[in-house]
């Protein structure tokens, strides 16, 4: 018995170790901006902890990933973006769940959001 739970409990730690690095690589898909499809890319890497990368396709482009963080099955992250000559710091949470992760972004304040699915580039 005490070996079983030391070999589940081993086989839980590798698999959380090995996880971020499985998020590393670019994920496509696209958002509703009034009333258009608006197509993404987010280009993800893991190095010492963190995820860091950039998204093509939104007005600045690409836009650099910041504070990214994983945390079990949730990403977290903010990006500056430029539109119509103003900054917009837009935070992102994500639900990864196999080879998707469902997004909620927006800005802070909350007066724009928008829902965005992106799925693992093979």
């Amino acid at each position: 018995m005490k070996r079983a739970c030391t070999v589940t409990a081993l086989f839980l730690f590798l698999t959380a170790l090995a996880w971020p690095a499985g998020l590393a690589g670019d994920w496509k898909g696209a958002f509703d901006f009034e009333g258009n499809s608006v197509p993404v890319t987010m280009h993800f890497a893991t190095k010492d902890g963190a995820l860091t990368g950039s998204i093509s396709g939104l007005p600045t482009d690409p836009a650099n990933i910041k504070d990214g963080k994983f945390d079990g099955d949730t990403v977290t992250f903010w990006t500056d973006v430029d539109y119509q000559d103003t900054t917009y710091r837009l935070f992102f949470k994500g639900k990864v769940s196999g080879d998707e992760i469902h997004f909620q972004f927006g800005t802070q304040d909350g007066a724009w959001g928008a829902e965005l699915v992106v799925k693992r580039v093979p």
